[in-house]
């Protein structure tokens, strides 16, 4: 009687795996293992740092995918998906989002269930956006000292040391000095609720901030904006990331602000240090 009720057992064991358990749909799949980035002239470098991809099935997100991915897609016959770039809002992992200033990638595939569809989309900039940028390629800063300070502010042409192009700002804060300012020379008119990035490429070996002074009755007020890890140690050739930094929620705080700067400040870390900051292609994009 025993060996009876473990057979019985046994078979609703099996029965209930299939029913907890039912057989999986059949998906499609879309495999992208890179994409194109597709400036137009004014809209400065092709240098990006989308980090993943936004995949969406007939306005339905399908889920957020770091490169090379295999998207399951459920839908079947006749769909329209769309993809977008995604990045790390002020280099936080926690904070991706789509990109707000590229366009999709769009297409229409009639997707039959378990076979892959490899794609390699393409995205850029909106035409209608407002984009102030400083290269670097000139031939003095476009940088001057915050108050005063014991930082050098100047240009290199090391093709060692730039990123892209002939020349990078290179900022300096000398062994036993206290602290290293400086902030863009140019008055920004940036609108309150209006979405406001700031994209740049640089190498630091030590924490930096960067932020917004406001001009406001008279007076300057810093807002920092987000504080930045070093890419690098000690005094080498430059170790270059790129970064986008939301400045949009400053803004919108600031409503009183006659105008708008940008402004780096870095603080030695460790005692008598010495401070190197590289800066290339910064951009400033907003509607």
């Amino acid at each position: 009687m025993r060996e009876i009720f473990q057979v019985f057992a046994l078979i609703f064991l099996f029965t209930s795996c299939e029913v907890i358990n039912p057989d999986e749909p059949d998906v499609s799949f879309i495999y992208i293992d890179e994409f194109e980035i597709d400036n137009q002239p004014g809209q400065g470098t092709n240098n990006h740092k989308i980090s993943e991809i936004w995949a969406y099935a007939d306005d339905q997100i399908v889920g957020v995918y770091d490169l090379p991915a295999k998207i399951p897609v459920l839908n079947k016959g006749n769909t329209n998906l769309s993809f977008f770039g995604g990045i790390k809002n002020n280099g936080l992992s926690l904070m991706r989002i789509k990109y707000p200033f590229f366009y999709g990638h769009e297409i229409n595939l009639n997707l039959t269930p378990n076979s892959v569809d490899t794609i390699r989309p393409t995205f850029g900039y909106f035409e209608d956006l407002s984009i102030v940028q400083k290269d670097y390629d000139g031939n003095t800063p476009s940088m001057i000292p915050l108050n005063s300070n014991e930082g050098e502010l100047s240009m290199i042409a090391n093709t060692d040391d730039v990123f892209e192009g002939e020349r990078c700002g290179y900022y300096r804060l000398l062994a036993g000095s206290t602290n290293l300012a400086f902030k863009e020379d140019q008055n920004l008119a940036l609108q309150s609720g209006n979405t406001i990035f700031l994209e740049f490429n640089y190498s630091c070996n030590n924490i930096f901030n960067i932020g917004l002074i406001s001009r406001e009755n008279n007076s300057d007020i810093k807002n920092l904006a987000v504080i930045i890890n070093p890419t690098t140690e000690g005094l080498q050739n430059p170790v270059w990331n790129k970064i986008y930094i939301d400045l949009g929620l400053i803004v919108k705080e600031r409503v009183d602000a006659q105008y708008f700067e940008i402004y780096f400040e870095a603080i030695p870390d460790e005692s008598g240090k010495e401070i190197e900051l590289y800066l290339d292609n910064l951009k400033l994009v907003q509607f």
